[in-house]
């Protein structure tokens, strides 16, 4: 296991690091500029996902307060969001990857976030090895849920390994989630919609009980595509579909309003 803690008095004399974009990386930023991202141009580089479920998280599922884990943090945008647009502290992010642990260590200080967020290197499937049962209130994950080999060949490792079931799969997810939350602790998700079935039967196997749900829409006459999924451990079964969440305007690209304000 490898960790990064620290504290803001730390900054920037404990480590040195890069922070600024080396070759083939890029330097964005989201929030209205609160969150600045250090991404590699042609790695994995973060989606819109995650910055709707950090926010879901927190307005819709109570994880304003408490101890929390990000599971597979890749660049660390959840807990970057977290902590920079959302006010939230004693955050813990956990990433297989080096490469990605290494961006996510790089952009923790760039955005003076060493002392609301841990980093841990690890592996999701072997939490017990890191982490004591039952140590967190919330747990969030943007889990790879693509197939194995669906559209994998002109993937790099990275990305492969973090859009592909390929080093986890939701049975993996759902076992970390069960064993690090305390009871009535809760599971904050996004998964795809034409898994919700699925996803809700996997969440049961480990006595996590959905209890609230948000459909997110391209568009307001297009199918759903993905899901927001609250679960509460030993929760009992009173589950609340709120409205879709819609991301894109009917008449051009642009973001909804809603969308707009988590993003811009």
């Amino acid at each position: 296991m490898r960790a990064l803690t620290g504290t803001a008095q730390d900054w920037p004399h404990r480590v040195r690091l890069r922070l600024e974009p080396g070759p083939g990386e890029t330097l964005d930023a989201i929030c209205g500029g609160e969150v600045q991202v250090l991404q590699r141009r042609l790695g994995y580089r973060f989606t819109l996902d995650p910055v709707l479920l950090a926010h879901f998280a927190v307005f819709e599922a109570g994880a304003h307060r408490g101890r929390l884990l990000d599971l597979g943090t890749g660049c660390g945008i959840i807990p970057l969001v977290l902590a920079r647009r959302l006010g939230r502290a004693d955050i813990t992010a956990l990433e297989l990857q080096p490469g990605l642990f290494s961006l996510a260590e790089r952009n923790v200080y760039l955005n003076r976030c060493e002392g609301e967020v841990t980093l841990v290197q690890g592996d999701l499937r072997h939490v017990a090895e890191t982490f004591p049962a039952r140590g967190f209130g919330h747990v969030l994950c943007n889990p790879p849920y693509r197939a194995r080999t669906a559209g994998q060949s002109n993937l790099s490792l990275e990305k492969a390994l973090a859009r592909h079931e390929i080093a986890c799969e939701l049975p993996d997810v759902v076992r970390a989630a069960a064993y690090l939350l305390v009871p009535r602790g809760g599971l904050c998700m996004v998964y795809p919609a034409s898994r919700f079935s699925e996803l809700v039967s996997v969440l049961r196997t480990q006595q996590l009980e959905p209890r609230t749900v948000r459909m997110v829409h391209p568009r307001a006459d297009r199918p759903a595509k993905l899901v927001l999924l609250h679960a509460v451990k030993g929760g009992r079964a009173d589950l609340t579909v709120l409205p879709p969440l819609v991301v894109h305007a009917d008449e051009d690209q642009a973001f909804t309003d809603e969308v707009n304000a988590m993003v811009g």
